[in-house]
Order: C-alpha cells, then sequence, then structure tokens
C-alpha cells in the first residue's frame, strides 16, 4: 500500500508540473481594459512632486507606498495581458497559415476569426507595451526616492549639531529632561493613587509589591524543579553542538523566567485598572516587550558561555573571556532596552534637538562603558600554541575594537550625535549577527553529518532506502551541509544589507523584488522560482529513489524476476523518475518547455559532431536495458576483460572482474562488438579437466574412477551426466578429459578444485599413476673435455 502511494503521488506531482507548464493559459473573453490613462497622470503628478527639492521626508514615504500600490497594479496588468498573448497567439496557430497564393481561400468564418484574433493580438501587445512603459517610468521613480532619502540620510548622519562641550548645550536640554522626568512621574504617581482610592485595603504601591512578590515565589520554585529534571538529561560525554545549542535554549529560557515573570507582574499591576494614559499605556506595552527580549538575550549568552562549565559552552573560549564576555552581553542587552523605551517615551514628546542628542550621547557613552571591558588582557589571552594566522586575526579585532570604542564619544562629543548612535548601534549589532551565523553555520554542518550518520536512525534510514555506500553518505552529508551553509551565509548577508540600509522598508522591498523578479540583461530572473525549482527537483528525485528501494524491499523479494530484469525495472524506473524531476523543475523556473525543441534543434549540429559518442553510448545503453543481452548478475567476456555486469549506466557498463577489480565499458562497444555472455540462457557451468596417465595403466578403470567421483560430487548436474573422453596419446602419457555440468556457473572453478583433489586422492590408492615427461640429454664432448671432467670428478 505504502509502495503504491508514493508511486501515483510521484506520478501526480511529476504530470501535474509538466501539463501546468505546457499547457496554454485558461481564456476569459472579457477582457477589461486596464486604467492606462490614469496611470500615466499619476506617475506625471509624482515625477512633478519629486523634481521639488523641498519635498519632506514624511511625504517621501507617501510617495513611496503609493508607487509600490502603483506597480503592483501595472505588474498584474502586465501579466494577464501576456497571459491573454500567448492564449490568442495559441488559438491563431490553430487556424493553421494564411492560404499561398493560388490556394482555395479560407471560409468567412475563418477569416473573421483570423481578423478578430489579430486585433485582439494588437490590443493585448498594445497594453503590454504600455505596461511595460509604466513599469520603466515607476523604476525610474522607485530610485530617485530611494538616492534622495539615501542622500539624506547620510546628510543627516553627518550633521554637526551643537556639541556637548558647549554649556549652552545642557542650559537647553537639562531644563527639558527635568520636564519630562515631571511628566512620568506625575502619570505614573497619578495610577497608583488611583488603584489606592479604588481600594480601601491598599496603599499606594502596595499592589506592585504583591505582584513582584507573587511573581518570584512562581518563578524560582518552578525554575528549581525544572532544573533538576534537566539535570538528569545532561549527557555524560562531549555532548555535540547541537546539544549545547539546545542545552543553552532551555537554560536561558529558564533563566529569563523570572525577571519575565516580574516584569509582567509590574506591568499588570499598572495597567488592569487602566488607569495609564494613551501614551503611557503604549509605553507600558513596549517597555514590557523590552524587558522580556533583553532577559531572553541575556539568559541565553549566559547559558551558551557558561564559564562555570565549559563541557557545555557553546563558544570555545577560555573562562576568563567567556566571564567577561557574557557581563558585556548583559549590559548590552540592559542598554538597548532602555534606550528602546527612551526613544519610544521622546517620540511621544515634542522635544528639542539638544534632547535626542543627549540621549544620543548617554546610549553611546554606555555602550562604549560596555565595550571596553572587551579590553581587559584577560579577554585576549590565548594558549601559547595558536597559530601566527590566528593571532594576526586576534590582533586585527582587538584594534578594530578600540577604533569603534574610540570613535561612538569622539563623533558625539565633535557635535555627530546620529553618526555616535549609529556606531553604537547597528556595530553592535552586526558583530552579534556575524556570531549568529557562524552559530548557525556549525550547527547546519553538524545536522548534516548526524542525517547521514551511520549510527543515527536517519543515517540508518537514508542508507537502507536510498541505498549510499558510506563514501556516497559522507558525500551527501558535505553537499547539505555546504548548501544549508551557503544559505545561512546569504541570509547573515542579507540581514546586513537590511540593517544598514537608511530604511528597512526599502530594503525589505529590495529584497522581496530580488527574489520576485529581476532582469538581467533581457532575461527576467526569479530567485524564488529557482529555488522552488530546485526543492520541487530535489524531492521528486528523492522519492524516485525511495520507490525504487521500496521495489527491492517489498516487490521484486516476492516475485521470480532475475536480478537483470529487476536492474532494468530499477533503471527506468529511475530514468523516468529524473525525467519527471528535471521538467517539473524546470517548468517551475520559468523556463517555457516548448522552447527546450529550439534548444535542441540548434545543440543537434552540435550533436551530430562533438557529442555523437555521448549520444551512441545513450542510445546503446536504452538498447541494453530493452534487449537485454546482457545484464546485472551475467558473467560476460568482452575483449581481454571478464566478469559479473554490475551495473548498465547511461554511458558506460561497470564489469566486476575476478580480482575485484572495476572496469567500464562503453555502451557502444557492447551493442556493435562480439560479447560472450556466459550466463545468458542459464547458469549452467562447464567443467573441463584435461588428464593423462600412464601408459601401462588401465584407460578403463582411470574412466570408471573419474565418472564415479564426478556422480559424487553435489554441485555436479546429472542431465546431462559426466563423460570421460580419450582425446590422444601424448609423448609420456594417455591424454583424458572429464567432462561435467554444474548448476551455477560461479561454482565452475570450486568443483574443478575438489575434484582435482579426489582425483589425486583416487589415482594413488587404485595405483593410477600420472607420468610426467621424460626428457634425455646428450653431450657432445671431444677427448680432451671428457678427461678433464673425469679428472675434476676424481679429485
Amino acid at each position: 500500500m505504502m509502495l503504491r502511494r508514493a508511486f501515483w503521488l510521484l506520478l501526480l506531482l511529476g504530470f501535474a508540473a509538466v501539463l501546468q507548464a505546457a499547457a496554454p493559459a485558461g481564456s476569459n473573453e472579457s477582457f477589461p481594459l486596464p486604467p492606462v490613462k490614469t496611470w500615466q497622470k499619476t506617475l506625471e503628478d509624482m515625477e512633478r512632486q519629486l523634481g521639488s527639492d523641498e519635498i519632506a521626508d514624511s511625504h517621501l514615504l507617501g510617495l513611496r507606498d503609493d508607487l509600490q500600490t502603483l506597480v503592483s497594479a501595472i505588474r498584474e496588468a502586465r501579466d494577464a495581458a501576456g497571459a491573454r498573448l500567448k492564449l490568442l497567439r495559441h488559438d491563431l496557430d490553430a487556424l493553421g497559415p494564411l492560404p499561398a497564393d493560388g490556394a482555395p481561400a479560407e471560409s468567412a468564418t475563418v477569416v473573421a476569426s483570423r481578423k478578430k484574433l489579430g486585433d485582439a493580438i494588437s490590443e493585448a501587445e498594445g497594453i503590454a507595451k504600455e505596461a511595460d512603459l509604466l513599469m520603466s517610468r515607476a523604476d525610474r521613480a522607485a530610485e530617485t526616492i530611494k538616492v534622495m532619502r539615501r542622500n539624506r540620510f547620510a546628510e543627516q548622519a553627518l550633521t554637526r549639531s551643537l556639541s556637548p562641550l558647549d554649556p549652552a548645550f545642557w542650559s537647553k536640554s537639562l531644563p527639558e529632561w527635568a520636564v519630562l522626568w515631571d511628566t512620568v512621574h506625575t502619570g505614573l504617581t497619578s495610577a497608583l493613587l488611583q488603584q489606592a482610592e479604588s481600594s480601601a485595603t491598599f496603599v499606594p504601591g502596595s499592589r506592585l509589591l504583591a505582584g513582584f512578590a507573587t511573581a518570584l515565589l512562581l518563578a524560582f520554585p518552578v525554575k528549581r524543579w525544572i532544573m533538576r529534571r534537566l539535570g538528569r538529561l545532561l549527557p555524560t560525554r562531549r555532548p555535540s553542538d547541537g546539544q549545547r545549542l539546545l542545552i543553552a535554549l532551555l537554560s536561558g529560557l529558564l533563566n529569563a523566567w523570572w525577571p519575565s515573570l516580574a516584569a509582567l507582574a509590574i506591568y499588570l499591576s499598572l495597567t488592569v485598572d487602566n488607569l495609564l494614559s494613551r501614551d503611557m499605556q503604549v509605553l507600558a506595552n513596549q517597555a514590557l516587550l523590552a524587558v522580556i527580549a533583553a532577559s531572553l538575550l541575556a539568559s541565553f549568552s549566559a547559558s551558551a558561555l557558561r564559564p562555570q562549565t565549559p563541557n557545555l559552552r557553546l563558544l570555545a573560549l577560555p573562562d576568563a573571556s567567556a566571564r567577561v564576555i557574557g557581563r558585556v552581553i548583559h549590559s548590552l542587552a540592559a542598554i538597548f532596552a532602555f534606550d528602546y523605551v527612551v526613544g519610544l517615551f521622546l517620540a511621544q514628546q515634542d522635544v528639542s534637538v539638544e534632547v535626542i542628542a543627549s540621549q544620543n550621547l548617554l546610549f553611546g557613552g554606555l555602550v562604549t562603558l560596555a565595550l571596553a571591558a572587551l579590553l581587559l588582557p584577560r579577554v585576549w589571552a590565548r594558549d601559547g600554541q595558536s597559530q601566527p594566522g590566528a593571532r594576526a586575526s586576534w590582533g586585527l579585532l582587538h584594534t578594530l575594537l578600540v577604533l569603534v570604542i574610540v570613535a561612538i564619544p569622539l563623533s558625539a562629543l565633535l557635535g555627530y550625535s546620529v553618526l555616535s548612535r549609529l556606531l553604537a548601534s547597528r556595530l553592535v549589532i552586526t558583530i552579534g549577527l556575524l556570531v549568529l551565523t557562524w552559530v548557525l553555520q556549525r550547527l547546519g554542518q553538524e545536522l548534516a553529518n548526524h542525517l547521514v550518520d551511520g549510527d543515527s536512525r536517519s543515517g540508518r534510514y537514508l542508507r537502507r532506502h536510498l541505498g549510499l555506500t558510506t563514501d556516497g553518505a559522507e558525500m551527501l552529508g558535505f553537499w547539505v551541509g555546504l548548501s544549508l551553509g551557503g544559505l545561512l551565509l546569504l541570509a547573515g548577508l542579507l540581514g546586513l544589507v537590511v540593517l544598514w540600509s537608511p530604511d528597512k522598508r526599502d530594503a525589505w522591498l529590495w529584497l522581496e523584488q530580488v527574489f520576485r523578479s529581476f532582469k538581467l540583461g533581457g532575461i527576467t530572473i526569479s530567485l524564488a522560482d529557482i529555488l522552488l525549482g530546485l526543492l520541487l527537483f530535489a524531492t521528486l528525485l528523492m522519492l524516485t529513489r525511495l520507490l525504487q528501494g521500496s521495489l527491492d524491499r517489498r516487490l521484486f523479494p516476492h516475485t521470480r524476476l532475475d536480478s537483470g530484469v529487476q536492474h532494468s525495472i530499477r533503471s527506468a524506473l529511475g530514468y523516468a523518475g529524473f525525467t519527471l524531476a528535471a521538467m517539473a523543475g524546470i517548468s517551475t523556473m520559468g523556463i517555457d518547455l516548448s522552447n527546450l525543441a529550439i534548444i535542441a534543434g540548434a545543440l543537434s549540429v552540435g550533436i551530430g559532431f562533438g557529442l555523437q559518442n555521448i549520444v551512441n553510448n545513450f542510445v546503446s545503453g536504452l538498447i541494453l536495458l530493452i534487449e537485454r543481452p546482457i545484464k546485472a548478475g551475467d558473467w560476460v567476456v568482452v575483449g581481454d576483460h571478464q566478469g559479473y555486469v554490475r551495473k548498465i549506466s547511461v554511458r558506460a557498463t561497470e564489469i566486476t572482474t575476478f580480482d575485484r577489480a572495476s572496469v567500464f565499458i562503453p555502451n557502444s562497444s557492447l551493442i556493435s562488438g562480439a560479447v560472450m555472455n556466459r550466463t545468458y540462457a542459464d547458469k549452467v557451468g562447464r567443467v573441463l579437466l584435461p588428464l593423462g596417465i600412464d601408459y601401462q595403466a588401465d584407460p578403463e578403470l582411470a574412466r570408471e574412477t573419474l565418472l564415479t567421483l564426478a556422480r559424487a560430487n553435489p554441485a555436479v548436474k546429472e542431465v546431462p551426466a559426466p563423460a570421460v573422453m580419450m582425446t590422444g596419446f601424448g609423448e609420456s602419457a594417455i591424454n583424458l578429459e572429464l567432462i561435467c555440468f554444474v548448476h551455477d556457473v560461479d561454482k565452475v572453478k570450486s568443483v574443478t578444485s575438489d575434484l582435482f583433489f579426489a582425483i589425486h586422492a583416487a589415482f594413488r590408492e587404485r595405483g593410477i599413476a600420472i607420468p610426467f615427461p621424460q626428457r634425455e640429454l646428450r653431450l657432445t664432448l671431444d677427448d680432451a673435455q671428457l678427461q678433464r671432467i673425469v679428472g675434476a670428478a676424481q679429485d
């Protein structure tokens, strides 16, 4: 049942993708005309507004949003016109070409249909061209908006305001901070007093204290209970990267439990009666999220570094370095959360530039103090056996860190507060993003290795169902890990693009456009379609391999098909699955399958000259699979090579010789040349034993002895019966041949050896001699030479 479902699923997916790409798009006779004139007027109005340098930033953002809506509508109209144009041309092709000169004229109905289709094609082509023109103008307008906002962002970052070293800076900002503090204090005090008035049993702040105490009582027992359970699950040996990451995540969640509960208790105590103002309510909501996010980040970093447990440390760092880095991450998480809440509060108020600059100065100073702890000598202490390249890299990183720490406060003191904030915030986030990408790449490689590991359940499943060898599994793990690493690296780079973009919305729109479609010359490329096509191809190919494995395990053992037929069915299924997967993947990528005929025609000349051998071998391989003159498992002799056929592939056939060597013979040679197949009809083999007996021996006795020994061997067939032939009289012996047949040709050599051992023992027992060649040596010597030899012998 499982095999049948997998088979039909493979066929349905493949044919659905092929039919979807090959079939023409559906038609709709009522094709609404898009408002091209209205779009042109809207674009002209946008272009006129963008020509002014006085346009506000907020208005630029509004124009960008309106432009995106307009582009989406234009794109839909262009796609609809293209689909209709394809359908109309398909209908026009169905009418056939125009009649040649002298041919009978077409009927009036056909002429009218041809004219109607021609007019509709002209109309659709006009709409498509107008849409392309509008898209081009919209792209120029969008690029203009990006350039204007990028330039303004650069100007704002490099704009110099009043320096904090100037006393006027503080004389203007400090009074405003006092007013802002009074606003917060008044709002919180008013809320607490209203809570006290609503319940006579509570004093101001009592609900806050009660909620905080309840959170602590709930958090610590639960954490202690879970930590005890988690301690029993810790691995006794050195854990893998994946296990360390899982432990770090669980420990991080547990460590963030009580501060998150405490923050939630404080939040509920302030907001349960809806006594806060609207702005204060929004501020409280965001403050709660900021505290929870900072708690999670700090707790996870502490669990990942774990200075007290080096065995569970996710990053290979010394204890001193891990301890300092953990404290720095804790500090940065608190600083970023605090700055986020303060920035949100200032955005609600009408504050001056000096207040914003002082906030940037405070934020940059706190970040600088936190990063300065990383310059301690024990953080950079390394083993003396470190490689020179590693020491140079650490030195370069130390220099860059010093420059950043100096640049943040220096730019703020010089009046470049926006630049100081950019350095303090985005550089820190960049470092975190790079470290996260590196850790995820290591985990991806470990996941790929675990996926194909022979000791894991997934590895055993893949090796059994896909027929993977140890080398093949290692190669699969390498490529899967490399693919995951490449995708994670691409995601990290895209994250950096979004992080350093002047406007996050523009960056996300750019990424969406890149993944959806972009033009390279005259070709439109869609990364999303390419990735989806590759994923569909890999999935269908995997299903094909699983189906082949299911045939080997579930179907073939219950049939009487020989190994050659099984190999042919398995290979044919593999070729069919690969073809369907390739066609489905190509069609999903947006490549028209009808264009493959044009490509094939263009390649026909090259195939005829340069690729003829490859095509010849491919066709020969198909003939071998269909005609089956040889099949997997056959004992064949091809020229000077003989052995067993192991696999018939697309280009060549693999033969394993008797000394376990592999010989690859082109398929065309097996079709055009002479091939001896010793197991073509059946596996019966012949044993031929030549031997000689002495002229004084009895040939009949020798004949009877040989026949008795042959019949006694269980591997020898009774029909045809063994026979002994006298082949002639030799110089020293009477030549005999024992001829018998065995059921399995693979046993010819073992049966030959057994019979020779038995014949030697039986002939000795019955006195039948096996002579050896006799030679007569004559020396031609004169008298002097003979006397010298005799004299030497006597001495």
